[in-house]
């Protein structure tokens, strides 16, 4: 849903730091914007700062998993 809203809004350049191998539809699943009926391509870097970005994912998502008192 995102890639596609990027596409319509013809966004120029689209950055990310942490890969989602599970998810995802620009490097992984359907790779929209590699697709024929894709009108608009945006440039797209991955990979900014990875480690840390995917450190802090972790942690954000093991902390809302804890129990809440």
């Amino acid at each position: 849903m995102c890639a596609g809203a990027i596409s319509h809004a013809r966004i120029g350049r689209v950055v990310w730091a942490a890969d989602d191998p599970k998810g995802g539809a620009i490097m992984h699943g359907p790779r929209l914007f590699e697709q024929p009926t894709c009108h608009w391509r945006p440039t797209t870097d991955s990979g900014l700062m990875a480690d840390q970005s995917a450190t802090m994912l972790r942690g954000f998502f093991r902390d809302r998993r804890k129990p809440r008192k």
